[in-house]
């Protein structure tokens, strides 16, 4: 029993290093913390050796790596919850006759982790764990607006801001700026910048996480142009809302 807790006590540095609001220094998690810094760094090294952590550029930081994004993928497409969570899924695309999905932020990219497709023959398909850009599509600029400035910070400096439409934003300050505008007012839109001929409508799956209500997934429809303008699709703003706030109790 010993050697287990002792196995745990990284994963619990873990958590607290995917907790914080910036990658944190040794001196950081040192703070406050009766573990001897020795040890911390033992656990540090222990953690980027499993590939679980990796270290920032400048090589004082830590910050989480590709592996414990997967990792967290995988515990939530196959956590008890999950028939819970496409049932939900069924029922709000039942009552805003479109498409829908479930993403968690996944580097520079959002995975689908679920999705309900809408009984249309026209349809663009995604299947659960396609992954997407997050400077061009709704739950992409949603999570960039929700997280702290520090992390969204990490994941613009290695944007590459590629071009996909011709509505595509592909410069910082403009994205940005709707960035700014999509925190205060907890949505966001897709006009057409990831596919041609798309529109998205995306909100927030909120969890308290430590003190404060943090962003852990993001529900989204999504329609072709021809069947459902940008206007119209806010019209189920209200549904995907409270669909939000119950999806939030299967990601627990």
């Amino acid at each position: 029993m010993d050697d287990l807790a002792g196995g745990l006590r990284p994963i619990s540095l873990l958590e607290r290093v995917a907790a914080m609001d910036h990658p944190p220094t040794l001196a950081d998690l040192a703070a406050g913390s009766e573990t001897p810094r020795p040890t911390l760094h033992r656990w540090l090294n222990a953690l980027v050796g499993a590939g679980l952590l990796q270290r920032s550029p400048d090589g004082r930081r830590y910050e989480i790596a590709p592996r414990a994004s997967q990792l967290a993928f995988a515990i939530l497409s196959n956590q008890p919850g999950g028939a819970l969570r496409h049932r939900l899924l069924r029922e709000v695309v039942e009552k805003v006759g479109e498409s829908c999905n479930l993403t968690v932020m996944h580097g520079a990219e959002v995975t689908y982790i679920d999705r309900v497709e809408a009984m249309w023959p026209l349809r663009i398909t995604f299947q659960r764990g396609s992954r997407v850009p997050v400077h061009c599509s709704a739950s992409g600029k949603l999570f960039l607006a929700l997280m702290p400035p520090a992390k969204r910070e990490a994941v613009l400096r290695d944007l590459t801001f590629e071009r996909f439409t011709d509505s595509t934003l592909t410069d910082r300050d403009a994205l940005l700026a709707e960035v700014a505008t999509i925190r205060k007012q907890k949505y966001a839109l897709d006009r057409e910048e990831y596919l041609a001929g798309l529109v998205c409508l995306a909100v927030p799956v909120m969890q308290k996480i430590g003190r404060s209500p943090t962003c852990v997934a993001a529900l989204a429809m999504q329609a072709p142009v021809s069947r459902m303008s940008c206007d119209q699709m806010l019209e189920k703003l209200p549904a995907l809302q409270d669909a939000a706030r119950m999806l939030a109790g299967t990601l627990e």
